[in-house]
């Protein structure tokens, strides 16, 4: 009897981590896309996102910076991934490569990140988004 619960519990979490892994791939198609009407869904109502220059927006100055043009997202490449549960959130840790257009100036941003998930009556959503800059050795 253990060895199914555990057995269960298992595929619980292997699930989570895939719905996980298809919401932060579509969270950055949305980006790239300029899909608004998602990211407003996916995020909770008091998302903390802080960038790699330190500065934070709450969801709605982040989103209303994306609608004004602040950044435009061209592409994201991310590695060395890994998530752990904590009660009725999901932390992702992982570094990403992203192609970015802030205020008109193109960069590729290569960063540490760490993203919270937290699951609720609208599903999981992003709780918070923090990047800090690295450099490739």
């Amino acid at each position: 009897m253990f060895e199914i619960n555990l057995e269960c519990q298992a595929m619980l979490e292997q699930r989570v981590e895939q719905q996980i892994q298809t919401l932060e791939l579509r969270r950055r198609q949305a980006m790239v896309e300029g899909d608004m009407d998602f990211l407003e869904s996916l995020y909770t109502r008091d998302l903390t996102y802080s960038h790699s220059d330190g500065k934070s927006d709450s969801k709605s100055s982040y989103l209303q910076g994306m609608r004004e043009g602040v950044w435009r997202y061209r592409g994201f490449t991310s590695r060395d991934e890994q998530m752990r549960r904590a009660g009725d959130c999901v932390v992702v840790t992982g570094l990403i490569d992203m192609d970015v257009v802030i205020r008109g100036e193109p960069m590729l941003l290569n960063s540490r990140y760490i993203s919270v998930w937290k699951a609720g009556n609208n599903g999981w959503q992003m709780i918070a988004w923090q990047s800090t800059r690295y450099t490739h050795a």
